[in-house]
């Protein structure tokens, strides 16, 4: 008879439940495959956005402390008995007792009031701004819900192009390209159904229609226009680094200044570092959800790509919980993640004319690149390389950030509208 100790049968029972539960196809799971997979697994604030019911429940915008989350983990020293199986390499079964709500321990994560970006004095200062200038941000991503009522007026426009005549009228390759691409079927259809929740999700956090009755996205959808590049697809979520490479050289040709790009692999080409390297755009991006149980890693140690580029036109951004700390799935590096941004529990629009909580660092890094346009929107006296110093110059410094990003701290729009070059 073998004899295994209680933790020892715990640390090997919750090995063996993540093993044997079945992957989520949306998460880098396949750590040799090259193609790039979404990041991200899918309340109670005050109102902050007069007209958006529903920004009553976007805490990242104002977070009050009134929000818990409860999880409930197994207590293993309440079970009676356990029957563990070995096989030739150790365990290889694990039967449990009937189990029931004495077994499990409520674990509670509360909210810290004032761990939110801080965006309502930005949105007045932005209002005060003159002279703002029209930005346009390329969403590299799934398709997105261009119809959504949150977002129907923030699709950027391609005005040379007629709608529907089946000519490439301004001679860039791309026939009927009016409001973006999709690269995965080489045609215009750029929104096919719910594929597309991703990309329609982050497309919400950065400039969403305010006072229409949905959310508040953080940038202003009259100069805010979102280009729709989808490049990533199916029911894995997934695109190739060739239609990645594409998307970001189509949306330099066509006048976006920042792109947001939500994904990852944990391989990446010559010739996908020099398509981010050499374009003048300002890339924000997601640094990744961890391994297949959901635990983040230092990514200068093992790189993400695009997370881990060294490049200086390339924001990383980690997934902050409500409480100042990073979710325990973020991924994190003293030298790759720049800062951190809410990212958990997130709501915003998904197709069909409705809205959803999401989380994940495809959450947190649409928060900087909201925050980036509203920026380079209302500062004209800025360029794209002071936007990114001005993000990362203003954090909110936070205690458990320092060693795990560059800046030691989280998103603060207010604080980097009020950024002052000299």
């Amino acid at each position: 008879m073998k004899h295994i100790s209680a933790a020892a049968i715990s640390m090997a029972l919750s090995i063996f439940i993540a093993s044997s539960a079945p992957a989520s196809p949306l998460l880098e799971t396949d750590r040799t495959d090259t193609d790039f997979s979404l990041f991200f697994s899918g309340p109670g604030v005050e109102i902050i956005s007069q007209g958006d019911e529903y920004s009553e429940y976007q805490w990242a915008l104002r977070n009050t402390g009134n929000l818990q989350r409860t999880e409930r983990k197994l207590n293993i020293r309440t079970l009676d008995h356990i029957n563990v199986h070995y096989g030739e390499n150790g365990i290889d079964g694990i039967a449990l007792p009937p189990l029931g709500p004495s077994n499990y321990d409520a674990i509670r994560t509360n909210a810290v009031a004032g761990i939110d970006i801080n965006i309502e004095e930005a949105w007045q200062l932005y209002q005060q701004a003159e002279n703002k200038r029209p930005v346009t941000v390329a969403v590299i991503d799934t398709g997105i819900d261009t119809s959504h009522p949150d977002l129907k007026d923030a699709i950027w426009v391609n005005e040379d192009e007629i709608p529907g005549d089946g000519i490439d009228n301004d001679g860039n390759g791309y026939i009927d390209d009016v409001n973006g691409w999709n690269f995965i079927s080489n045609n215009n259809q750029i929104y096919v159904g719910d594929e597309d929740s991703h990309g329609t999700h982050g497309a919400g956090t950065i400039a969403a229609s305010k006072a229409n009755g949905g959310i508040a996205g953080i940038a202003d959808s009259g100069y805010v226009k979102i280009m729709v590049l989808k490049a990533l697809g199916g029911e894995d979520g997934k695109g190739t680094p060739e239609s990645v490479i594409e998307a970001v050289r189509y949306a330099q040709a066509n006048g976006a200044q920042i792109c947001n790009l939500s994904f990852g692999s944990s391989q990446s080409t010559p010739e996908f570092e020099s398509a981010i390297r050499d374009s003048n755009m300002l890339f924000v991006v997601a640094a990744g959800n961890g391994n297949q149980y959901e635990i983040g890693y230092d990514i200068d140690k093992y790189p993400v790509y695009p997370a881990s580029l060294p490049f200086d036109n390339v924001i990383t951004v980690g997934n902050l919980m409500f409480n100042g700390r990073l979710d325990e799935s973020s991924n994190y590096g003293c030298a790759s993640v720049d800062l951190a941004a809410p990212g958990t529990y997130i709501l915003s629009a998904i197709p069909g004319n409705a809205y959803a909580y999401m989380s994940g660092t495809s959450m947190a890094a649409p928060m900087v690149t909201g925050a980036a346009a509203l920026l380079y929107s209302g500062r004209p006296d800025l360029n794209l390389t002071d936007i990114k110093t001005a993000l990362l110059s203003t954090v909110h410094k936070l205690a458990p950030l320092k060693g795990k990003t560059v800046s030691g701290g989280m998103l603060d729009v207010s604080a980097a509208m009020k950024w002052n070059p000299s």
